[in-house]
């Protein structure tokens, strides 16, 4: 016995073992700042996406671009013309549809305007176009009409010559002045420009290689 607590008295003090809790609680736990770093890139990747998607959406659906405006087709009635110098005239009357295309994602609302028929610099005639709304990413059509008239034009406008070849080139002129607006977020003043050419073939009575910028 004597031997027994010799022995037993040799152990150092504190050496008796530690419970699975006890180390636990004094071993560092590592995967908490992996955690939390793993939070913070969500948060960044998060915020990243976000700022893609807003700048995405207001480059392509809050963008505004200039509608545009151009003639589709002319028709001619009631042509009356005379070559003959210096008392050479021509008088029509031209139907002809206005497209007015908005590729925008908000309407465009235009006001009051006009397109001319023009032949050299002088105008022949002008055709009324009213106000209207164009819906987001349509295309509207206009009927007009203009009642084209000579009179007035100067002697040396070649009006006889040209009219003794049988055609006449013309252009057509039109400005329409609105605004676009995007979702009550976007307005924007507008103003697009129509600038057509077209040959008037008097013998047919028709007009034929219309162009429009």
């Amino acid at each position: 016995m004597a031997e027994e607590s010799e022995v037993s008295s040799l152990a150092p003090p504190g050496s008796y073992g530690r419970s699975d809790e006890e180390l636990a609680w004094h071993i560092p736990n590592a995967s908490r700042p992996k955690k939390s770093n793993k939070c913070l890139v969500y948060i960044l990747a998060g915020i990243v996406i976000q700022s893609i998607i807003l700048l995405s959406f207001a480059s392509v659906v809050l963008r505004v671009t200039t509608p545009a405006v151009k003639l589709r087709w002319v028709a001619v009635k009631n042509l009356k013309y005379d070559s003959t110098t210096p008392s050479s005239s021509l008088n029509a009357t031209l139907i002809a549809e206005v497209t007015v295309k908005n590729t925008n994602f908000g309407r465009f609302e235009f006001e009051n305007s006009t397109a001319s028929f023009i032949y050299g610099d002088m105008k022949l005639g002008d055709m009324k176009i009213g106000t209207g709304r164009v819906k987001a990413r349509e295309t509207n059509r206009v009927n007009v009409t203009a009642e084209v008239r000579s009179n007035g034009l100067p002697d040396n406008m070649n009006l006889s010559s040209d009219i003794g070849s049988g055609t006449l080139e013309l252009r057509s002129y039109a400005k329409l002045s609105g605004r676009v607006l995007v979702m009550k977020i976007v307005k924007k003043r507008e103003t697009s420009e129509m600038n057509c050419s077209m040959t008037l073939n008097l013998t047919r009575g028709e007009i034929q290689d219309l162009l429009c910028n």
